[in-house]
C-alpha cells in the first residue's frame, strides 16, 4: 500500500511537470552548495572547539568565540544568497522559505551571543555559561524546521544526488562524521 502510494505522488508529480525530470540547473546547483555552504564554516569550528581541552577554558573560550564568528558570518552569508536565488523550484518554494528563515535567525542569534559570551570569564565554567548566553539570545523559532529541510531535500532524487556531489556539502558530512 505504501508503495501504491509513493508511485502515485510519483505520476502526479510527473504529470504536473515536476521539476525533478528537469536536469540541475547552475542557479540549482548554486542554491544546493549556498545551503551546506552556509552550515560549514560553523561544523567546522565546532569539531575545533570539541576537540579543545577543557582543563584550558582560555582556548575553549577562543574556539567558542570563532565558532560564534563562523556562525554569524557563514549563515548571514547563506541568508542573503539565499534570497537572491530565491526558491530552485515551485515544488521547493516552501522548503526554502524555512531554510532561509532558519538561517537568518541562526545568523542573528550567533551575533546576539558575540558580546555576553565575550564577557564570560574563561573558567571552569565557562562552555556552561556560553551554551546559556548562546540559548538566551536564540531567535530560532522552530531549529527542528533545519532536519526536517534536509529530510525533504533528501526525498527527492534529484536534490538528493545533487547534495551527494557538491562539494560543501561532501565536506560538511565529512567534517560531521568526524
Amino acid at each position: 500500500m505504501r508503495l501504491l502510494a509513493v508511485l502515485t505522488g510519483v505520476v502526479v508529480l510527473t504529470a504536473c511537470g515536476s521539476d525533478e525530470d528537469k536536469p540541475l540547473s547552475d542557479a540549482q546547483g548554486r542554491w544546493v552548495d549556498t545551503i551546506c555552504g552556509g552550515l560549514l564554516p560553523g561544523v567546522k569550528a565546532g569539531a575545533d572547539l570539541r576537540a579543545q581541552d577543557p582543563a584550558n577554558p582560555a582556548a575553549v573560550k577562543t574556539a567558542y568565540l570563532e565558532l560564534i564568528t563562523a556562525n554569524t558570518t557563514a549563515l548571514t552569508d547563506a541568508e542573503k544568497k539565499l534570497k537572491e536565488l530565491g526558491p530552485p523550484s515551485d515544488e521547493l518554494e516552501d522548503v526554502h522559505e524555512r531554510l532561509t528563515k532558519y538561517v537568518g535567525e541562526s545568523a542573528r542569534s550567533y551575533a546576539a551571543a558575540e558580546a555576553p559570551v565575550k564577557a564570560l570569564e574563561p573558567n571552569a565554567q565557562f562552555w556552561e555559561n556560553a551554551e546559556k548566553a548562546l540559548a538566551d539570545t536564540s531567535q530560532v523559532t522552530k531549529p527542528e524546521e533545519l532536519r526536517a529541510t534536509f529530510d525533504a531535500l533528501e526525498k527527492s532524487p534529484k536534490y538528493a544526488a545533487a547534495m551527494g556531489e557538491s562539494t560543501p556539502c561532501t565536506e560538511l558530512k565529512s567534517v560531521g562524521r568526524a
